[in-house]
């Protein structure tokens, strides 16, 4: 009986008219992200260092915040099926991933430096009130 009277209560707002809220009103889409200013964060062996990329299919170059320019060139494999690499104006030789995030890793074969170039520029600090580091 209880379940029955409590199913009867749950249905008398539907019965006289009151429906729950619409779900057609979402909330507003969220603001694109917002760099932080246009240096990335990439790495460098571990280390922090700001820099800019911009990268084709045959050249990739890397402005780091304190001015060196790296110019990576790349290099058809030696035989059909083995990978390319990328040269730098030094002759070392470099290995380049593109990860599953989107950010490239750079490989020295020679030495094993490594340079990470994220996807993403960081982002500005949140406004007051609001979660997390980045808005998107």
């Amino acid at each position: 009986m209880r379940v029955l009277s409590l199913m009867g209560l749950l249905m008398i707002p539907v019965a006289i008219g009151l429906t729950p809220p619409s779900r057609a009103q979402s909330p507003p889409s969220p603001a694109p992200q917002i760099p932080r200013d246009e240096w990335k964060d990439c790495l460098y062996n571990k280390d922090v260092i700001r820099c800019r990329d911009e990268q084709s299919d045959d050249v990739l170059r890397i402005v780091w915040v304190d001015g060196i320019r790296t110019r990576l060139e790349r290099r058809p494999p030696a035989r059909q099926g083995l990978p390319s690499y990328w040269a730098d104006r030094y002759g070392g030789l470099w290995r380049r991933e593109l990860l599953i995030q989107g950010n490239t890793l750079l490989t020295n074969l020679g030495t094993g430096n490594r340079i990470l170039i994220p996807l993403r520029y960081p982002c500005k600090p949140p406004l007051k009130g609001e979660v997390g580091y980045c808005r998107y």
